[in-house]
Order: C-alpha cells, then sequence, then structure tokens
C-alpha cells in the first residue's frame, strides 16, 4: 500500500492551515455553546459549518431523551466527539498547484469582537471562555511536553523510547484536539493518555504506572487510573484509527539513498565539499552523518508542531535533510573560517548538497514500484518541499504551533488560570475530595 492510499493522506492529511483553524474553532464553539449553556446553539452551529446533517444527528443522539423518547437539548459537556463527526460529510479540500500558498497561510483567528463569535461566559459564574486563539497556545504547550514524557529525551529513564513513539504520541494528541477542547478534556491527562496509547501503536508497551511515575517528574502528576480513562476517550475521539507515520525513519532513508545516488554518474554533480578539499569529491563513509543528525533534531521541533498535519512524512524528510544540510554547512564554514579544525586539525570535510537537485534528478525517467512519475509531480513535490522548509526554519521562532521556542510563561499561566475557572473536567473530582474532607472532619470531632 502507498501513502497516498493511507488513512494519513486521505483523511487525516489537511490541505491548509485554514482548514487546521476551522476544525479547531469548530470544537471550540461547540464547548463554548454547552458550558454557556447554550446547545441549541451548539447544534445550530454545527449545521451552519457544513456538518449539518452529522452534527444534527450526534446532538440528537448524544442528548438525554425523556420517557417519551423526544430528544432534549441537554447535553452532557464531556462527550467526546470523533473526528469524522465533527468534520462532516464535507469532501476534502485538495490544493491544486497555483494554491500552495494556501497551506501556509496564517488564517485570522475568529476574535471575541466578532458578530458571530458565540458565547464568551460560563452559564454558572460567569466565568470567562478560552477562544481558540487560547486553546491553540495551550494545545501547543501540552503537545511539546510529551517528548519529556515518553521517547529519547524522556525524563524518567524507563519511559525511554524510539523517536517514533514520541512522535506517534503527539500526533494522536493533536488529532484528538481536532474535534474536542481543552475545556471538555483535561490536556494533562490526553498528554499522558497518548504516550501509553503510541507505545502499544508502536510495539514497545509501557506500564502505565511508569507514566505516572514520569508525569510526577514533570510535576504535572497524573494518577495511573485517571491515564486509562483518558486513553478510552482519546481512541474514540480519533476515530478508533492508530496508523501513524512520523518523518524519521524517511530521513534515514533519503540518507541512505542519497549515499548511493550521489556516488552515481547523473547524482555526481549535486555535491560539492567545503574546508580545504572544497569542490567536486567523491562522497566518503560518514560524510552525511552530520547532515543525518541535524534532520533529526529538526524533526524533533517538527512532531510537536502542526507540520505533520499539513504534509506528508517523505515532504518533512526532505525538507528536514534540505534545512539540515544548510545548517551544518554553515556552521562548517564558520569553523573554517575561524580557523577551528578537527581533532586532526584539518579543516572540516563538509558536503553540500543540492537536495532540489536531487529530487529532480532521482526520480526523473523512472518508474520504480510501478509508481508513474512525471515532471508535473517533480515540480509540486519541490515547490511544496521549498514551501515546508520556510515553515520549518520558522519553528525557532515560535511558529506553526511549535511550543519548543518562544514561549510566554507569563501567557500561558494566565490561559491555565482561566482555564480552570470554566473547564468542565475536574468538578466532581474536586466535589468528591470535599466530600471526602467533610467526612473526615466530622470522623475527627466525633
Amino acid at each position: 500500500m502507498h501513502y497516498k492510499e493511507t488513512s494519513q493522506a486521505i483523511k487525516w492529511q489537511l490541505s491548509s492551515q485554514i482548514e487546521l483553524n476551522s476544525l479547531r474553532d469548530h470544537a471550540n464553539r461547540r464547548a463554548r455553546d454547552v458550558l454557556s449553556g447554550d446547545a441549541d446553539r451548539s447544534a445550530t452551529s454545527a449545521a451552519d459549518d457544513g456538518g449539518d446533517s452529522q452534527m444534527e444527528d450526534a446532538t440528537n443522539g448524544g442528548g438525554a431523551r425523556d420517557n417519551g423518547g423526544s430528544s432534549s437539548t441537554t447535553r452532557d459537556p464531556l462527550e467526546v466527539y470523533g473526528f469524522s463527526e465533527t468534520r462532516g460529510k464535507r469532501p476534502k479540500v485538495v490544493a491544486t498547484d497555483d494554491d500552495d500558498d494556501a497551506i501556509i497561510t496564517d488564517a485570522r483567528l475568529m476574535q471575541e469582537s466578532d458578530p458571530d463569535y458565540g458565547p464568551t461566559q460560563t452559564s454558572k459564574g460567569g466565568h470567562p471562555l478560552l477562544a481558540l486563539a487560547d486553546e491553540s497556545s495551550l494545545i501547543s504547550f501540552f503537545c511539546s511536553k510529551i517528548p519529556l514524557l515518553i521517547g529519547p529525551h524522556a525524563t524518567l529513564p524507563r519511559c525511554r523510547r524510539d523517536a517514533k513513539v514520541a512522535a506517534t504520541a503527539c500526533l494522536l494528541f493533536r488529532r484528538f484536539y481536532l474535534s474536542n477542547s481543552v475545556m471538555a478534556h483535561d490536556p494533562k491527562c490526553m498528554l499522558a493518555a497518548a504516550a501509553f496509547l503510541a507505545t502499544k501503536v508502536e510495539d514497545c508497551m509501557i506500564l502505565a504506572g511508569y507514566l505516572e511515575m514520569g508525569t510526577k517528574e514533570m510535576n504535572a502528576p497524573v494518577p495511573m487510573n485517571d491515564i486509562l480513562d483518558a486513553e478510552v476517550k482519546l481512541v474514540k475521539g480519533i476515530d478508533f484509527d492508530l496508523l501513524v507515520f512520523s518523518p524519521y525513519k524517511t530521513v534515514l532513508s533519503y540518507t541512505e539513498d542519497l549515499r548511493t545516488f550521489l556516488k552515481t554518474d547523473r547524482g555526481r554533480g549535486l555535491i560539492s565539499f567545503s574546508g580545504q578539499d572544497g569542490g567536486q569529491g567523491q562522497l566518503a563513509g560518514e560524510d552525511l552523518r552530520p547532515m543525518h543528525n541535524a534532520a533529526m533534531k529538526i524533526c524533533d521541533d517538527v512532531i510537536v508542531s502542526d507540520i505533520p498535519m499539513l504534509f506528508a512524512p517523505g515532504e518533512v524528510g526532505l525538507a528536514a535533510l534540505m534545512i539540515a544540510n544548510e545548517y551544518v554547512s554553515r556552521n562548517d564554514e564558520v569553523a573554517s573560517n575561524s580557523g577551528d579544525g578537527n581533532a586532526d586539525g584539518e579543516s572540516p570535510r563538509t558536503p553540500q548538497i543540492d537536495i532540489m537537485g536531487y529530487i529532480r534528478l532521482r526520480f526523473q525517467d523512472t518508474n520504480e514500484s510501478e509508481v508513474n512519475v512525471d515532471a508535473a509531480a517533480i515540480s509540486a513535490v519541490t515547490r511544496r518541499v521549498s514551501k515546508l522548509g520556510e515553515m520549518v526554519r520558522e519553528l525557532k521562532e515560535g511558529k506553526h504551533g511549535c511550543g519548543n521556542y518562544e514561549v510566554d510563561m507569563d501567557a500561558l499561566k494566565g490561559l491555565n488560570k482561566k482555564l480552570k475557572k470554566c473547564r468542565a473536567w475536574g468538578i466532581s473530582d474536586k466535589k468528591d475530595g470535599k466530600k471526602k474532607k467533610k467526612k473526615k472532619r466530622k470522623a475527627e470531632e466525633t
């Protein structure tokens, strides 16, 4: 099966940032309608968004019914919505070659000043509800913490797994919040549940108790029972679809292919060397390792961003190698100019590779794996990879949902306080805790 035939390509890979924001806005609006007590408006807004039939059916089916069988407008604020249910029957819009810019368009998020914004306060207490921009910031922040819970950089040694596990967890987490809101489902619990589920998907199972310990190490404890309960919700929210592809394997595959292709007659002209051995030369042993390692680090930033939901893993891998090649070449050029050499005192011998030329020449006049490749398809790939490269460079500025850089902790603390006042989750637990304290106090008095 080719990637384009998988559910990740057909269902989960969105056409643009506009579509991504539209889905999140839908989930945010639905949560605001329910928490404000305006369930009728929630059903109406669902119809206006284009998923009218499915959303109305979900509303009627999910709401409480009286003895007469008629549907009630009362809706459970903790209800889990699937992606297909939220998206409705709207066909996936595929960007054409002429509007590739739509992919990276920084679509304007709806503001409270907009006439159709909807409710802004909870029905109980009149607390302000989270806006879409607030939710996006919280989702990015919590997603950036997943690699600290599971993966090679996990805080707890027992939770250290391959990088692809962290990538899978991040994508499962972000998929869930395409159709659900952080106001209805605790992102901290979903973070741990995504890590737990990812270990099963990638066949490197971990005990939920270790993840509980990992969350304690991160000073954000999540009880094991909450992780297990959240896992059930997570699976439902992603439509029970556990197929996930990450860019790490594509980086390795392209590196191995480059090592072979750059030694051929067609590929030899795509490589040159910096340092004292500058100019044309033959690729040797470990020459590509610095670029490979740098590309893997770039993927560490990519997996916690929105990019995996907009581009295929193969495109991400190519863009990561392209940017990594630029970084390594620039750093070695600086080292060479400053007189810093390697351990033997020699100038670094770094290959400078024309990645775009590799894409054009590698698949030119070939029909590998019975895939027809024409000039138009190659041109489309180069354009998308070029635009993706621009987005990858901007990750260090905290753009495109990457929570690894430029994080305003003061603003996040304010959003977290706002979330605690308007959330639907955790309320019953708080009441149960108060009841237990009262019982304990009465028992001590008697």
